[in-house]
């Protein structure tokens, strides 16, 4: 997924079957009956049950005891939608008198107080190893006997007694009602006699339950919102073998993207409701009762009753359809072996694209009125089709591949096998309205997604952990892939540019390491980030740069064979990567996934001629100097050049201590060292000494454009943590004010305008930031000039973007103003007379300098025919400086006007917008409630995390409060608000101790004219 949440709790009832495996039989078409009532059932006296299961993670043994006076619902109704994340108390201590429960919980109060979460994962595998199916007993202690037993989920796991081998589901979906009716029927393996069945479900009314063919009284069933679990009680034991459950239920459309949810959309000027579902990480259980964990792999078969205007996609292709009175009833083919969270359904007006591929049928579907906008996505997945057959050496699995424009998704894009959705923005391309950033983000997002159907679906890792395992790699191949098909695009400059936001997260006291344990719902969701997606992508890359492409390859070839259709854990990858390459992949990897942050590798000269070097290791911490002396097996690979050589060579070694001193091959002087080519490296570089003016005297000439925006961003962190003054950033970006290469215009462009917004207060310092400004970028600008060459290519283009976003911002002056304002008034009356990559700058600064109205960007945002002009104009209407204008956007994020996967997008901007900032927090902190309940958990973290724009020590201390006050609290995004804290705190000391030293350069190297 690109582009990404919920324990243990319990209760069973007697009831009454005898259980005898039964014949497979089709799934009944027979009508769902009405719910039964609601009932409750008092609490029990506080109760004990330990139980021993075949977790493949026995993580830690939460005991649960019920809440005095708070009964546990029977069947709650469909509306009912349990909490993010119950937290469960447990009591103090407990009496295990089997051994090995002992061990258990002695372990897990071992790991719990383990600083090393990798130390913990090892712990819980060779927990797990020890309590396979049939091994386990149940330990009750409870006096008098209890009315509900309380069943102890291990790490949030369900137990492994009975497991799924296979999944009918019939499910009646009608967009326009309130809800859908269902029928499921699994087909389980009891790994030994079993009285309970435990399996997920959540936000469903149960209305039958049959074994084996035979009723079970709904009275030996329990749903338990808080654990999202249905617990079913035999009154005669399961025999150990094949059996089948059938469960017939209903439940209502989710609100908020995720589970089987409604879409919204225009057709031919009429609203129409859709159906479409989000599954990953937890939301299967939303849509039928499921054994909802990545590894409970089954088949599954669909068919699904629906309006007949519709189109209804699913996994595999249709295998019948029948009409009948204004419906349709719609058969797919059985699965292959899958995880639940990659069940796929859509139910919508949609129309195709085609074209068939290495023997696939690839199909990007869209609105009626979108068809246009589909031929670039059909370009992108057939090139990586065609490329992921050839590397990983296994050809894609289905018939058939779709990729779905949803009007509402949650995420960018979701790899659910052979029916891949997407957020619009990340599919679609108008061939004459979209600019190249768009069309590069969705062929990295295609390609990411199409990654997926092996390494994630394909194979698929053993728990959410491991969840980096599916993104980190996919991340980095689609990068791959795609500078492979467009080396034009230059996409490493792309993904190094992405990287920076896990440097900067990974820098913070509150960051955490990629592989930890992890069991409720909110914990998973607070997996999908920006470490898990981009370091671990970056760490990837790390590797195969230091083993050679292809003994990389080779190690994942011999992967995705010896696990297709399986589960997997980290180290089963380290281990066929270290087979292909004979080094100690294990250790290196281990290093880094178990441990949080990243290095800071300093390289100091010990004689004249720079070749015998020192090279040293610490936790690079954004306070500064502080950081832990920790130690990483970092593979480093540094470029040198030789004094009368006109080649750079390259040394690789692996520092795994503190320090480490090294000769460097070769003749003669060094005349520059830089200890990280292509910044593969996942570290912070700091050249001691004589060694940075070197490197940035050669910078231009013979540094990479890659390294040279490496350099400036390094320096500019370290000047940020308070390890090096900000002039050292300063000399470096004036040293390269020739350099025309786009990227490093753009690191440039971006250092100024976050110097003159976030740093500088003085109308003084102002001015002299727009005099540096102009002579830095001003001789570029004029070059570049405002219109694009007919045969420009991409790079000027992006180029011309960064240059005239940093001007307008640091020094406008009246000529560009008058640019503006003719540019922004042909946009609004007609978009295609602009240039694309000039869009957004232009809208953006249209209405800072106040060369548009507010209510033009609206009327023109109605009509927006593109994603990207959608986005181009929201982001337009939050520049605006008048408390007018922002009292209107505001009102807006609540209204049907802006989207829900969109009405998070404006208060990053309106956070950062001086003139208005206080206005935006006032109006969160009113609307919370309405905002979380239009967001859902993921937009609701993203506006959490944009309160970062509020750098002031008096809000510092108001968000904190707000957030952390139970009734506002997102479970998921606990540890975004803490990174947001520390980088607000982080935010107002760079500019108190950097402030000064940055005026006086300012002032020293561009005076004001006398």
């Amino acid at each position: 997924m690109d582009h990404r949440l919920q324990r243990a709790a319990a209760l069973s009832l007697s009831a009454a079957l005898a259980a005898q495996p039964a014949a497979a039989v089709t799934l009944a078409e027979r009508p769902i009956a009405k719910p039964i009532e609601v009932r409750t059932i008092p609490t029990p006296p506080p109760t004990l049950t330990l139980v021993r299961t075949g977790a493949e993670r026995a993580a830690a043994l939460n005991t649960v005891t019920l809440p005095e006076n708070s009964p546990s619902q029977i069947f709650p109704t469909a509306a009912a939608d349990a909490p993010e994340a119950a937290e469960l108390a447990a009591p103090a201590s407990a009496p295990p008198s089997d051994p090995s429960i002992k061990e258990l919980a002695s372990a897990d109060r071992n790991i719990v107080s383990s600083e090393s979460p990798m130390e913990k994962a090892k712990t819980l595998d060779a927990l797990y190893d020890k309590t396979k199916p049939g091994s386990g007993s149940v330990q009750s202690f409870s006096s008098p006997p209890p009315a509900i037993p309380t069943q102890v989920l291990q790490g949030g796991r369900l137990p492994r007694t009975v497991v799924p081998k296979s999944y009918e589901v019939r499910l009646k979906v009608d967009p326009e009602a309130g809800g859908f009716s269902g029928r499921v029927k699994i087909a389980v393996e009891a790994a030994k006699p079993s009285k309970q069945i435990i399996l997920h479900s959540l936000g469903h009314a149960i209305q039958e339950i049959s074994v084996n063919g035979k009723p079970v009284p709904v009275t030996s069933a329990v749903i338990d919102p808080a654990s999202e679990t249905l617990t079913i009680t035999l009154s005669e034991e399961l025999k150990a073998g094949p059996a089948s459950l059938e469960i017939g239920y209903s439940g209502q459309y989710n609100k908020q993207m995720r589970g089987l949810y409604e879409s919204k959309a225009k057709f031919e000027g009429k609203e129409e409701k859709y159906a479409f579902t989000h599954l990953e990480p937890t939301n299967a259980r939303r849509v039928f009762p499921a054994f909802d964990e990545p590894d409970f792999k089954a088949e599954f078969s669909l068919t699904v009753e629906a309006p007949a205007q519709l189109t209804v996609l699913s996994n595999m292709p249709a295998a019948s359809r029948k009409v009948e009175e204004g419906w349709q009833t719609v058969t797919f083919g059985k699965t292959p072996k899958m995880s639940t969270y990659l069940f796929a359904l859509a139910a919508a007006r949609l129309v195709p694209l085609s074209k068939t591929v290495d023997g696939t049928k690839i199909t990007v579907w869209t609105m009626p009125q979108d068809a246009g906008q589909a031929g670039f996505a059909l370009e992108v997945a057939e090139n990586a089709l065609k490329r992921l057959n050839k590397y990983f050496g296994i050809r894609y699995q289905l018939p058939k591949m779709d990729l779905v424009a949803v009007p509402d998704f949650a995420a960018g894009a979701m790899e659910n096998w052979g029916a891949i959705f997407f957020r619009d923005s990340a599919l679609l391309v108008d061939p004459k309205l979209s600019s190249t950033k768009a069309r590069r983000r969705v062929a990295e997002v295609v390609t990411h997604e199409i990654v997926h159907q092996w390494f994630g679906n394909l194979v698929t890792m053993r728990w959410w952990n491991d969840l980096w395992l599916n993104e980190a790699f996919a991340t980095w191949m689609a990068y791959k892939i795609v500078q492979d098909w467009k080396p034009q695009w230059n996409e490493w400059i792309e993904f190094e540019q992405r990287k920076r936001e896990p440097l900067a997260i990974d820098a913070l006291r509150s960051t955490r390491a990629i592989s930890a344990g992890v069991s409720s719902t909110s914990e998973i969701q607070a997996q999908f980030d920006p470490l898990t997606y981009s370091k671990g992508g970056a760490l990837l890359r790390m590797i195969e740069g230091y083993l050679t492409a292809d003994k990389f390859r080779k190690g994942i070839r011999a992967y995705m064979r010896r696990f297709q259709y399986g589960n997997t854990q980290a180290k089963d990858l380290w281990r066929e990567l270290e087979k292909a390459s004979g080094q100690p992949v294990m250790q290196m990897a281990e290093d880094w996934l178990g441990k949080p942050g990243y290095p800071v590798v300093t390289v100091e000269a010990l004689t004249k001629d720079n070749r015998k070097l020192k090279l040293s290791q610490r936790r690079f911490s954004a306070e500064g100097s502080a950081g832990a002396a920790t130690n990483w097996t970092i593979p480093l690979v540094i470029n040198y050049r030789l004094k009368g050589s006109d080649k750079v060579r390259t040394y690789r070694t692996i520092l795994r201590s503190g320090d480490k001193t090294i000769s460097l091959p070769g003749k003669g002087a060094a005349l520059w060292v830089y200890p990280n080519d292509d910044e593969t490296g996942f570290y912070r570089v700091k050249p001691g000494g004589r060694l940075l003016a070197a490197v940035r005297r050669a910078a231009e000439s013979d540094l990479e454009p890659l390294e040279r925006m490496g350099l400036l961003n390094h320096l500019w962190a370290q000047a940020k943590s308070g390890d090096l003054s900000i002039t050292a950033l300063l000399e470096t970006v004036a040293a390269m004010r020739k350099d025309e290469s786009r990227v490093v215009l753009e690191e440039v462009s971006a250092y100024l305008k976050l110097i003159s917004e976030n740093l500088l207060s003085s109308p003084e310092d102002k001015a002299a930031i727009s005099r540096m400004a102009r002579g830095l970028l001003g001789p570029h600008w004029a070059k570049a000039g405002w219109d694009a060459a007919p045969d420009e290519d991409d790079e000027p283009r992006l180029a011309r973007t960064a240059l005239l976003s940093a001007l307008g911002v640091v020094a406008p002056d009246r000529e560009l103003e008058t640019g503006l304002k003719e540019r922004v008034q042909a946009y609004l009356a007609n978009p295609a007379k602009l240039d694309p990559p000039l869009v957004s700058p232009v809208l953006n600064l249209g209405a800072r300098l106040g060369q548009a109205r507010f209510e033009d960007y609206r009327e023109r945002l109605a009509k927006s025919v593109t994603p990207e002009q959608r986005d181009s104009l929201l982001q337009g209407l939050t520049q605006f400086r008048d408390a007018d204008s922002a009292r209107l956007l505001l009102a807006m994020t609540l209204t049907d006007e802006i989207r829900g996967q969109d009405a998070w997008k404006p208060f990053g901007a309106l956070f950062a917008n001086t003139a208005v900032q206080a206005q935006a927090w006032t109006f969160v902190r009113a609307n919370w409630k309405a905002l979380r309940e239009k967001l859902g958990p993921r937009g609701a973290e993203r506006v959490i995390a944009a309160t970062a724009g509020l750098q002031s020590r008096e809000r510092l201390q108001e968000i904190r409060a707000f957030f952390n006050d139970p009734a506002n609290t997102v479970e998921s995004a606990k540890r975004t608000l803490d990174q947001t804290l520390e980088a607000i705190e982080l935010g107002v000391r760079f500019k108190e101790t950097q402030g000064p030293a940055l005026s006086a350069w300012l002032q020293r190297r561009y005076p004001a004219s006398k």
